[in-house]
């Protein structure tokens, strides 16, 4: 009798048990779901913010947002900005912008980073061995190389915040819908026109005001801070529990102190067939941090963050325009050319020609072509005749001070396309087919660009200094076909 009793209470042990195990797995991934999106949004947007410093950036409803509404563009009154995305980080998630200032080189800020691993391979060269006769002898070179979303997909969970200095001298959150940050004057067609009081330029020429805090804590006095952050899961993560927000915060303009105080040092770095010099800021970044960060990617080798050095920029060779040529065009650390221009018809017609079984099928989302100008009032495929436009201002200077005019911008190709587009920008989970193959049967229009099929458009801006903001006009200057220049022969 009491071995029966004891096997009844080890059953309803083990039932118990059962039942409280299924509930842990059945709610378990909701609570942890709860308590990650609590963390994020209690850290994104902190509320004392960076002292002295104003953050850039969109922080409600996205201008992509109805992205996947059919649009007449009929109705718009052409092809305008309908999105701005800038993205400090190569490969990391974007800033979204009401207004941005445009550099020679693309959009401020845009590529102004860039994570790389330390990659080995055998070099071969010659020695004499005892006797002095020649023999071939291995070495092994290293070097740094830029890493991307393409082998690396977590990097699209990199989050950025820019935080720039205030010069009403407190932490605020601005350049949301109300676009308080940059108060351009209306975009029309005009000629130049000079400025005065309180406009773009006057602000642009404003620095921030002196500051009494201490150095270690005075983010303004660095050029403002780029706040990085990233989920970290241990191995044993039991419920989601230990997942914590790493944030690594780097200064945007470091005075010459700072770089000498965190050893920056100027070492080669591998992008795609350039080698430029570039600054290595790895020392910014704590060590349990860095490491942290490479678990998290998946990255083997050495990490290091590099950032472009003004002096070393990278010439753009291809696709130039015919009728400057003495002018030699510079970009960062983009891919090839300083601006990408995508109209969302386009991408809605890709995802119309998605197959039904496509996981994204009806849900592509535009931020996965990482285009820095989305446009809407245009056709579908409609940008990819385009050869000059003009979009936003030009601030200029001349001999009677500043001027604004329309910002002209050369159309030089069509965006070849690689399969980085399959990464979901909110997983950062890597589809193996889609949107690739689809665009690999249906854009392949450009016959110098082949086997790549091509979506979206490189830009180069025609003036050192402007501003474009969302819902500008484009003026469509000069239309032609184009033919691409592959990077690699």
């Amino acid at each position: 009798m009491a071995t029966v009793d004891l096997l009844k209470h080890y059953i309803e042990y083990i039932t118990s048990l059962t039942v409280l195990l299924t509930i842990l797995l059945l709610v378990g991934p909701i609570l942890y779901t709860v308590r990650l999106e609590r963390s994020i949004a209690a850290k994104t947007i902190p509320l004392s913010g960076v002292p002295g410093c104003r953050r850039l950036g969109l922080t409600g409803r996205s201008n992509l947002s109805g992205q996947h509404e059919q649009q007449s563009s009929s109705n718009d009154g052409g092809p305008r900005v309908k999105a701005l995305f800038t993205y400090p980080i190569k490969s990391c998630r974007g800033v979204e912008l009401a207004a941005a200032e445009v550099e020679t080189t693309g959009l401020k800020y845009d590529r102004l980073l860039t994570f790389a691993q330390l990659v080995s391979k055998p070099g071969k060269g010659q020695g004499k061995d005892s006797s002095g006769v020649t023999e071939p002898i291995e070495e092994w070179q290293h070097q740094w190389r830029f890493i991307t979303m393409r082998e690396n997909p977590k990097l699209a969970l990199v989050r950025t915040e820019l935080w720039v200095p205030d010069p009403r001298g407190r932490a605020t959150n601005v350049n949301g819908h109300g676009d308080r940050d940059l108060q351009v004057p209306a975009t029309k067609p005009r000629a130049r026109s000079r400025t005065r009081g309180s406009t773009l330029i006057g602000q642009l020429e404003k620095g921030s005001k002196p500051s009494n805090r201490p150095a270690s804590e005075d983010w303004a006095a660095q050029g403002g801070c780029l706040i990085v952050r990233f989920p970290f899961e241990p191995d044993y993560n039991l419920l989601g529990l230990r997942t914590e927000e790493v944030t690594i915060k780097l200064p945007l303009a470091p005075t010459p102190e700072r770089i000498e105080a965190k050893r920056y040092t100027t070492e080669d770095l591998s992008i795609w067939k350039d080698n430029p010099q570039a600054v290595n800021v790895t020392n910014e970044i704590d060590k349990l941090a860095l490491d942290k960060l490479r678990y998290f990617l998946g990255v083997s080798n050495p990490l290091a963050l590099f950032r472009v050095n003004a002096q070393q920029q990278r010439a753009v060779t291809r696709c130039l325009p015919t009728d400057r040529p003495k002018e030699g065009f510079k970009v960062g650390f983009a891919d090839a050319f300083p601006v990408n221009i995508l109209g969302l018809a386009s991408v809605r017609a890709t995802d119309a020609q998605l197959p039904p079984s496509a996981d994204v099928k009806g849900k592509l989302d535009a931020r996965r072509f990482r285009a820095n100008i989305y446009v809407s009032g245009i056709e579908a495929f409609g940008e990819d005749t385009w050869k000059k436009i003009t979009v936003g201002r030009r601030i200029g200077r001349d001999k009677d001070g500043l001027y604004e005019c329309d910002a002209e911008y050369h159309v030089a190709c069509r965006t070849a396309r690689c399969k980085l587009p399959n990464v979901d920008p909110d997983t950062g989970i890597k589809d193996s087919n889609e949107p690739y193959t689809t665009l690999g049967k249906t854009r392949k229009v450009d016959k110098g660009a082949y086997p790549h099929p091509c979506l979206g458009m490189q830009t180069i801006p025609l003036f050192e200094r402007g501003i474009v903001r969302v819902g500008d006009v484009i003026q469509v200057l000069e239309s032609g076909e184009h033919c691409y220049e592959k990077m690699f022969a």
